[in-house]
């Protein structure tokens, strides 16, 4: 069997703190690191670069939907992985997460956490269960098969539920796998606010 490539995508913004570890856990397990920054005030983007990762800078804050498009143009492997860059995300899992595409037996593979840690979270994944069976609509460690994720049409103010609604829109074999998660040590999530609109946009997928 041919060897596939595989390519981290790591949108970032303000991880200054934790980048660097990200990063450096990540290159035993692929052959190319992207780091989307996007729009950060810190040395985000410098430390990236400064620690191998190829880095592709928004001059101003787009969001995760668009750093991680923008981070799927970008990347040249087979097989693309998606990670946090706060570091709560455990890079020995990609071998993992990678395997059920190399065997031929997914497209998608989500990385799911034994616990959702937001109510505004769990409600989106109860609604896009609706559409798709996912435990965990909301991860951010995934993996998916680089033809499939170019032709994905990505939107919302994050990717919870609209990921995979996009995904099995396209036809995509999606499968889940425990992962490990580890607590974040630096800053604090930006998420919460941003479910209340993605409500609305799972809404709109599942509906139309």
């Amino acid at each position: 069997m041919a060897k596939f490539k595989t390519s981290v995508v790591i949108p970032a913004y303000n991880e200054a703190a934790s980048i660097r570890n990200v990063i450096v856990e990540c290159k035993r397990f692929c052959d190319e690191i992207i780091v989307v920054d996007d729009g950060s005030t810190d040395n985000t983007a410098e430390t990236a670069e400064n620690t191998g990762a190829i880095v592709v800078r928004h001059e101003k804050n787009l969001g995760v939907t668009r750093a991680t498009k923008i981070g799927f143009e970008a990347a040249h492997g087979d097989i693309i992985v998606t990670i946090d860059a706060d570091g709560q995300h455990s890079p020995s899992d990609i071998p993992r997460l990678i395997e059920p595409i190399l065997k031929g037996k997914a497209d998608v593979v989500l990385g799911v956490r034994a616990l959702i840690p937001y109510r505004s979270e769990r409600i989106i994944n109860r609604l896009a269960n609706l559409r798709v069976k996912c435990s965990d609509v909301g991860t951010g460690f995934r993996a998916i098969k680089a033809e499939l994720a170019k032709r994905m049409r990505l939107h919302g103010t994050c990717l919870c539920g609209t990921f995979v609604l996009e995904a099995h829109k396209l036809g995509a074999r999606i499968t889940e796998i425990p992962v490990k998660v580890k607590p974040r040590i630096h800053g604090n999530r930006k998420i919460r606010t941003r479910h209340v609109k993605q409500f609305f946009y799972v809404l709109k997928d599942i509906l139309f």
